[in-house]
């Protein structure tokens, strides 16, 4: 349950950016420290004081890869409930100049579209990129509740989807 401030949740703003090249996406490889660490996620973080959403997409982008985006697209915004919650802001995009090959963060690597399945994603990413990375589609909406062993997915649509949370 997401912490309430006088009848109302607390929601911490975050972004999460998935940047492509040809038929790549570039995935970062959490370092040891990061709750996500030895798998794959995108870049991002938090939207810092006085930041719209997307000058704080971009600053990440910047921070994390040492390049800069050349476009970002808003793909979707997801509710992850908690104490306090997330609203997070996913975007894909392209960017130009040289990246970082390894940062505080974790290690970069570009990832072939085919091949994503064979890596170790975050486990909502299963779920996640296929539906951003589609230009047919709308901005994705959904709430994912993470429990111990899995998280629960749902859609404005309604749908629902569970997925371990350590899925190969």
């Amino acid at each position: 349950m997401d912490q309430q401030t006088d009848g109302r949740y607390t929601l911490v703003p975050r972004t999460l950016i998935f940047l492509q090249r040809e038929n790549d996406i570039l995935l970062l490889r959490g370092a040891a420290h990061k709750w996500f660490a030895g798998r794959y996620n995108g870049v991002g973080g938090h939207v810092e004081p006085g930041e719209t959403i997307l000058e704080a997409a971009i600053r990440e982008v910047r921070e994390e890869t040492g390049a800069s985006p050349t476009t970002l697209r808003l793909r979707g915004i997801v509710h992850i409930t908690g104490t306090p919650g997330v609203l997070l802001f996913v975007f894909t995009g392209t960017i130009e100049g040289d990246l970082h090959a390894t940062t505080d963060e974790g290690t970069l690597e570009w990832i072939p579209r085919t091949t994503l399945h064979t890596v170790p994603l975050v486990a909502d990413l299963h779920w996640l990129l296929p539906r951003i990375l589609d230009e047919q589609r709308e901005i994705v909406y959904a709430t994912f509740t993470f429990t111990t062993n899995e998280v629960q997915i749902r859609t404005a649509e309604g749908d629902v989807a569970t997925l371990p949370l350590h899925a190969e």
